[in-house]
């Protein structure tokens, strides 16, 4: 990768993790000129660092990576206390 390109990569990676996410559209005006395997291992890169590709900002899910806990802690902030499975358990609090 040129250094340009690296550059370009290091911001748009900066503001996918402030954001979770990055648009398409600007993933791939920095990407266009590479090969198809290139263009691949860096969407995977991407993906393993947690940052979503996503059309438009209305597609992105901010739950997609949310952990086994952390979703059990998210459903029982909703719960209103009568659905048992997302009751805290008296030993757990």
């Amino acid at each position: 990768m040129s250094s340009n390109i690296t550059e370009e990569m290091k911001k748009l990676v900066r503001k996918g993790k402030e954001d979770g996410y990055i648009l398409i559209s600007e993933l791939d005006k920095i990407i266009e000129n590479l090969g198809a395997a290139d263009q691949q291992y860096i969407r995977d890169g991407l993906e393993e660092l947690k940052i979503q590709i996503v059309k438009t900002s209305k597609d992105y899910d901010e739950y997609k990576y949310m952990t086994g806990e952390e979703a059990i802690q998210f459903l029982q902030g909703l719960s209103d206390g009568k659905t048992k499975a997302f009751v805290k358990d008296e030993k757990d609090k």
